[in-house]
């Protein structure tokens, strides 16, 4: 409000004035300003001559819609809730897209490949690091989205349970105590803002790390307390972390996401600190939904273009180089997959950020890397790749397990009829291909007869 010149009379010791406030119809956490009084030098002002104000920004909680929680228009009908949703973009002050001004001059061919990245929605992570209180952290965030492109969702993520802790480990009640507050006081910063919110990256794929008390802790005391304070938000669609297919089994996954209220919230999200092949998560991710009822779920294809970085000794290093591996590439973009429960391929990822400083030049975990970005976009494909697999399309309703062929060379056969058949999009049929041989001489051969199929310009 405008400055005010306010008349005392002798002895008048009070002056009402209204203020009027304008939330936006938020709901949210309170917020505090201060009013002052000034007066004219030399007279005096007596005390208190200020005072806090509290905004409370209590409008009531929305009624929900489950079949359309973001109020698209047209609304979804096929039990995607995310069809067609316009995501909030950061743009200029997202990592990509500081690094794109700092090489405009410099390289403009780097500041070209980093817009790229820039001009797609990425997901803001939050975490302990985020500072507090929480709740209004959160809610800065969205009101600044909602301001700057109004009708976009944004795409958020909380990184809080991971802390490093791996073997036997189980969190203590004061740690549960802690997290249940904080996610708590994340609820109430989301209050009536749309967003999709990818719940808790790491927590279920790291369950190898936790005891057994320790993984009922995790999925019982705070991923379902999350997901069920959580979802009393009404414009906030929930995706629980489901690890990757090459990482966890998938009926072990099922099992953690059951037990995690993964039926409250809208599905579960794949891949996310991983490099697999978009096929490979689909089929995974398919197995999983189909045992829980028809769970959606969403998929990283951040750095998955190119696929997995294999290493030579997969029993010692793992089954993937997951520390910035060289020659990866962005993978596809989009609401309209093409197949049953996936909602969408999605950078959630954020391209970019480093894995850690474990080759040259890297910079440390989390910091984005110019470098790194600009290979990716050089190395992008944006189709599905990847071995082949039984997907269900959006059309298909049954999901045929495959035997595996008896030669190589009828099954290369075979493959290149499909191809030719089904072209690079996913079409409305189901895909049949052959699961990896046992022989980890003949998977080498396979994994470079796959890599060669799938190397071309991004469509």
């Amino acid at each position: 409000m405008p400055n005010t010149q306010v008349h005392l009379s002798p002895g008048q010791l009070t002056y009402t004035f209204k203020v009027h406030v304008y939330d936006n119809g938020m709901n949210g956490p309170p917020v505090q300003a201060h009013a002052y009084l000034f007066g004219s030098w030399p007279d005096q002002l007596g005390t208190p001559n200020d005072s806090p104000i509290t905004i409370l920004r209590d409008d009531p909680i929305e009624a929900r819609d489950p079949g359309n929680p973001l109020g698209l228009s047209p609304a979804p009908t096929d039990g995607n809730v995310l069809q067609d949703a316009r995501f909030y973009v950061a743009g200029a002050s997202s990592p990509a897209g500081q690094a794109e001004a700092q090489y405009q001059q410099s390289d403009p061919a780097w500041a070209q490949a980093l817009g790229v990245i820039a001009d797609q929605p990425g997901v803001y992570r939050f975490s302990p690091a985020s500072g507090g209180p929480i709740g209004g952290v959160v809610a800065r965030y969205l009101l600044d989205a909602s301001v700057s492109d109004p009708g976009t969702v944004p795409l958020i993520a909380t990184y809080y349970l991971v802390d490093g802790h791996c073997g036997n480990w189980a969190d203590s009640q004061a740690a549960v105590a802690s997290y249940q507050s904080w996610i708590a006081g994340v609820a109430q910063g989301i209050g009536n803002f749309d967003a999709v919110l990818f719940l808790e990256m790491d927590s279920l794929i790291t369950a190898g790390c936790l005891s057994t008390q320790g993984l009922q802790i995790r999925v019982s005391d705070e991923l379902a307390y999350a997901v069920s304070v959580l979802e009393r938000d009404p414009h906030l669609v929930v995706y629980l972390d489901a690890g990757a297919a090459d990482a966890v089994p998938w009926k072990l996954t099922a099992q953690m996401l059951r037990q995690a209220g993964v039926a409250q919230a809208q599905g579960f999200f794949l891949n996310s600190t991983h490099f697999d092949w978009t096929t490979s998560e689909l089929y995974y991710g398919q197995r999983i939904a189909r045992v829980l009822g028809g769970a959606h779920f969403v998929i990283n294809t951040g750095e998955n273009g190119r696929g997995p970085l294999v290493p030579r000794n997969r029993a010692r290093e793992g089954n993937e180089v997951l520390c910035n591996p060289p020659g990866r590439g962005l993978g596809p973009l989009t609401t309209s997959t093409g197949y049953r429960w996936a909602d969408a391929f999605l950078w959630t990822s954020d391209p970019g950020e480093s894995g850690g400083a474990c080759v040259p030049g890297a910079p440390p975990t989390a910091a984005f890397w110019p470098a790194y970005a600009v290979a990716l976009v050089d190395n992008a494909l944006n189709r599905v790749t990847g071995p082949a697999y039984p997907l269900v399309t959006t059309a298909g309703t049954v999901l045929h397990v495959p035997r595996r062929p008896k030669h190589r060379a009828r099954d290369q056969r075979s493959a290149r009829k499909r191809r030719a058949k089904t072209g690079s999009a996913a079409a409305d049929t189901v895909l049949h291909v052959p699961r990896r041989p046992k022989h980890r001489a003949r998977d080498q051969r396979s994994a470079r007869e796959r890599r060669a199929e799938t190397r071309g310009t991004a469509a």
